[in-house]
């Protein structure tokens, strides 16, 4: 299997949640709405970074491909937790979206470190 395609998914993901995000925070106290104004352009980012990753993921070092696979990993897995907290009430008081953030976060750094040394 090609990991090109899951990797440029996975990276325009993070880069969606993170630029929507940013620009919605950013923007809220000016603008009532921000959140139409982040979202559009977290998608058009992600759609970016999917295009340019696909492009590149071949051509690049082991450990700028660890790096793209770190960062894959986070987007999903926060999605994933965020999910799981929406479907089962009993989580929500132990996983908090900082608690997701987090483990989002240190799943993508194991990920990089994990596949970083996997070619030594």
């Amino acid at each position: 299997m090609k990991p090109r395609i899951p990797v440029s998914v996975g990276v325009a993901t993070t880069t969606v949640l993170v630029v929507a995000g940013a620009v919605t925070g950013l923007l809220e106290a000016r603008i009532a709405f921000s959140v139409l104004i982040g979202l559009p352009t977290g998608i058009l980012a992600g759609a970016i970074v999917a295009t340019a990753t696909a492009r590149i993921y071949g051509t690049r070092s082991q450990s700028v491909r660890a790096a793209l696979e770190g960062t894959a990993a986070v987007g999903p897995t926060f999605l994933a937790l965020a999910g799981v907290r929406y479907a089962i009430a009993a989580t929500r008081g132990v996983l908090s979206t900082t608690t997701a953030i987090a483990v989002a976060l240190l799943v993508g750094v194991v990920v990089a470190v994990l596949r970083g040394r996997s070619s030594e």
